[in-house]
């Protein structure tokens, strides 16, 4: 489990108590890219995200972003809420590349993958 320094003593040490690794990076929130970096030195060099569009435009903004899974599914919907990603833009846009598609049962799943070295042009 990742957390940080001002996370509450007491829930850290149950958790450790329990037998969880509880690993601290930050001291008021968590520093994403230690976060990143406590399961690489471990030899878990995957990360999959699914936290939202908080925690997904946070990663966007610290270039931590390598791929994005995306499902598009035939639902017409309404709501406020329009982006994959809540966070102020990049100074420079990341192009990214189609890797995959695939379609099951009317939906697509699409894997884009970061170019690395290119520019974007805005």
């Amino acid at each position: 489990m990742l957390t940080c320094r001002a996370a509450p003593v007491a829930a850290r040490r149950d958790l450790v108590a329990a037998g969880v690794d509880v690993v601290t990076c930050g001291d008021t929130a968590v520093d994403l890219r230690g976060a990143l970096d406590a399961p690489a030195e471990r030899g878990l060099r995957r990360v999959d995200c699914e936290g939202g569009p908080t925690l997904f435009g946070a990663l966007v903004a610290e270039d931590l972003v390598d791929s994005l899974c995306l499902t598009v599914s035939a639902f017409v919907v309404g709501g406020r809420d329009g982006r994959i990603s809540t966070h102020p833009l990049p100074a420079t846009p990341r192009p990214m590349t189609l890797e995959s598609v695939l379609q099951a049962e009317g939906s697509l799943f699409v894997k884009y993958r970061r170019l690395r070295g290119t520019t974007c042009d805005t």
